[in-house]
């Protein structure tokens, strides 16, 4: 097998700085990928400990695992595990090493296609690709494809789609261009649709860093991945298995995930409203902000990684005694 090319991950010090890692303890990395976060955290514990790795796409994890042992990592101390991060709860190993080890002490998502599945052409996620428009990251699970959503939802549909998870301002247009372009031949590769999107948006109003068909490319990505829902069932999910004490670490990319993360976050920094009167004081929230504004990359790391310019990171710690309340 030829060595995997390893896609660099974004905020790896602010994660470190905000998740804490220590010897001994547990965490779980939802969105593992290649392993680039999970690798540094590994080391910071000095390989004692638990990570358990947890991605949809058995690929990543197999780059992942060569990381690790190109690292020299004991195998003892790490778990990878092929599932969609949305059955979190249930993607643990029923036995783990420690029989202490019950609830994690850190838990991270960083969320979003890497570099290397965004580059690979056989996936239909780049508008350069000329393959089939798939977008889907573990097509195992099955679901329609990016192309099937092109090629049969109604000039509103698309509107909605794009206009709603990607706040795209042409998306009307842009709909109207695809449904008249389908009409005589099928729109079947990432290279015709951002052609045609291309051609959608006037050329004086193509964002000046990005491509015009960006934002198209994220919402059918988005839907077909089912990444909007995915993500609001998982925070609730996330933070209940944390230990009081514990840390959620969130890496979001666009506008749709930046408010549902921040959403959610405030609302368990928040005390519950319960339906009979209580005394203020007597009412705890379960959470602490630890980012009352997200961390965002510096312009080092902006040079270096473009990607990265879009990251945003969020944290949350599970109060002390919240299982109690």
């Amino acid at each position: 097998m030829s060595e995997p090319v390893y896609h660099e991950p974004v905020l790896t010090k602010e994660v470190l700085d905000t998740l804490i890692p220590v010897p001994g303890q547990y965490v779980i990395d939802a969105t593992t990928g290649q392993g680039g976060h999970s690798l540094p955290i590994l080391i910071r514990m000095g390989f004692k400990g638990l990570l358990v790795g947890i991605d949809r796409d058995a690929l990543m994890l197999e780059a992942a695992r060569q990381r690790f042992e190109s690292a020299h990592v004991p195998q003892g101390c790490y778990r990878l595990v092929t599932a969609n991060y949305t059955n979190l709860a249930n993607a643990i190993p029923p036995t783990l090493p420690d029989a202490h080890v019950t609830a994690p002490d850190g838990l991270l998502f960083d969320l979003g296609p890497s570099n290397a599945q965004l580059l690979d052409p056989a996936r239909g996620l780049s508008w350069t690709s000329d393959s089939s428009l798939d977008m889907r990251l573990s097509p195992q699970e099955g679901g329609p494809t990016a192309a099937d959503l092109v090629n049969t939802l109604s000039a509103e549909e698309l509107t909605a789609l794009f206009r709603d998870l990607a706040d795209e301002r042409w998306a009307k247009r842009i709909a109207g261009r695809i449904v008249g372009e389908r009409a005589g031949q099928a729109i079947r590769t990432g290279r015709q649709l951002g052609e045609l999107v291309s051609r959608a948006i006037p050329r004086r109003n193509w964002p000046p860093k990005t491509h015009p068909a960006t934002r198209v490319f994220l919402a059918l990505r988005i839907r077909v991945n089912e990444e909007d829902r995915a993500l609001e069932k998982v925070l609730p999910i996330a933070f209940e298995m944390l230990k009081p004490g514990g840390r959620m670490v969130v890496i979001s990319f666009h506008s749709g995930e930046h408010r549902r993360v921040r959403r959610f976050m405030r609302e368990m920094a928040k005390p519950p409203q319960p339906p009979w009167p209580q005394p203020q004081s007597e009412a705890k929230a379960p959470g602490r902000l630890l980012t009352r504004k997200p961390i965002a990359p510096g312009p080092e790391e902006i040079q270096r990684n473009p990607r990265s310019r879009s990251a945003r990171l969020w944290a949350l710690e599970k109060l002390e005694g919240e299982q109690d309340q």
